[in-house]
């Protein structure tokens, strides 16, 4: 259940800033990030959840509260999310590590050949790019550009490109390894989001 509050809490952080840059009003976006570091406070700390996770919300939500109209409070959490996961797929690809594609690939579809581990580095090559680009355009936005603009493509767009992303590299690969390709692109995406949820791929 909380991963799952989690996941729609992400969903809605974005939408929420997006929302608070053109109106001004950015309570539902402080909100929305207090209550996801409570939920995910309270999954790393098992047993003894609900206090710190309460705690956790609660410092947030008034540390927001007494920012609301810093716009640079905003800028972080989708920059710690393009440049910490393309982090973490850069790291995978050091010697003695198996690349993270790799990884999603052999917990989803079973053991890789050689055809496949090649073209899964590549690919986990391609997401640190591409992930990386979106960062820094987002950050050059943040710099040169107007809240709304920065907003549109951070909070909306470059979602939209990740999703894109995903879509592009599925029907590639499944024209490439047909015989490994055992379900649709709605079927592959909600395999990937159980298999990250429980935490299966670390």
């Amino acid at each position: 259940m909380a991963r799952r509050a989690s996941s729609l809490l992400v969903i809605a952080y974005p939408v929420a800033v997006h929302y608070g840059v053109v109106t001004g009003h950015f309570f539902p976006a402080i909100v929305v990030l207090g209550v996801l570091a409570g939920v995910l406070a309270g999954v790393r700390t098992q047993g003894f959840r609900y206090l710190p996770a309460l705690l956790i919300a609660t410092l947030v939500i008034l540390l927001g509260l007494n920012l609301q109209d810093r716009f640079e409070l905003l800028i972080w959490p989708p920059l710690l999310f393009y440049f910490g996961i393309a982090a973490l797929f850069a790291l995978s690809l050091l010697p003695g590590q198996e690349p993270l594609v790799t990884r999603f690939a052999r917990l989803l579809d079973g053991e890789p050949d050689a055809a496949v581990r090649r073209y899964t580095r590549q690919v986990t090559l391609a997401w640190v790019l591409f992930l990386t680009l979106l960062g820094v355009v987002s950050v050059l936005l943040a710099c040169c550009a107007s809240r709304q603009e920065w907003s549109l493509f951070t909070n909306l767009l470059g979602y939209l490109l990740v999703l894109l992303f995903f879509f592009i590299e599925f029907v590639l690969r499944r024209r490439r390894f047909p015989q490994r390709s055992r379900y649709g692109f709605i079927g592959f995406m909600r395999n990937m989001v159980q298999l990250v949820s429980r935490g299966g791929w670390k």
